[in-house]
Protein backbone atom coordinates (compact mmCIF):
# COMPACT_ATOMS: atom_id res chain seq x y z
CA UNK A 1 0.00 0.00 0.00
CA UNK A 2 2.83 2.51 0.77
CA UNK A 3 4.48 1.73 -2.52
CA UNK A 4 1.41 2.99 -4.60
CA UNK A 5 1.36 6.07 -2.35
CA UNK A 6 4.74 7.06 -2.82
CA UNK A 7 4.49 5.70 -6.72
CA UNK A 8 1.12 8.23 -6.65
CA UNK A 9 3.32 11.39 -5.16
CA UNK A 10 5.81 10.78 -7.77
CA UNK A 11 3.76 10.57 -10.86
CA UNK A 12 1.66 14.11 -9.16
CA UNK A 13 5.37 15.70 -8.43
CA UNK A 14 6.28 14.91 -12.51
CA UNK A 15 2.94 16.04 -13.86
CA UNK A 16 3.41 19.30 -11.97
CA UNK A 17 6.95 19.87 -12.87
CA UNK A 18 5.90 19.49 -16.54
CA UNK A 19 3.33 21.72 -16.07
CA UNK A 20 5.09 24.50 -14.37
CA UNK A 21 8.06 23.81 -16.85
CA UNK A 22 6.81 26.63 -19.35
CA UNK A 23 3.80 29.34 -19.95
CA UNK A 24 3.10 27.27 -22.55
CA UNK A 25 2.82 24.34 -20.84
CA UNK A 26 0.76 26.48 -18.17
CA UNK A 27 -2.07 28.43 -20.30
CA UNK A 28 -2.01 24.60 -21.87
CA UNK A 29 -3.47 23.54 -18.61
CA UNK A 30 -5.35 26.08 -18.13
CA UNK A 31 -7.56 25.79 -21.26
CA UNK A 32 -8.19 22.26 -20.96
CA UNK A 33 -8.93 22.54 -17.81
CA UNK A 34 -11.57 25.46 -18.13
CA UNK A 35 -13.14 23.13 -20.94
CA UNK A 36 -13.48 20.12 -18.62
CA UNK A 37 -14.71 22.49 -16.21
CA UNK A 38 -17.48 23.90 -18.41
CA UNK A 39 -18.48 20.21 -20.09
CA UNK A 40 -18.93 18.46 -16.23
CA UNK A 41 -20.27 21.43 -14.56
CA UNK A 42 -21.78 24.23 -16.19
CA UNK A 43 -24.34 22.12 -18.61
CA UNK A 44 -27.89 23.64 -18.43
Amino acid sequence: MADKVLEYLQLSDHAAKQIASSYKEWTGFLATAGRLYNDVCCKG
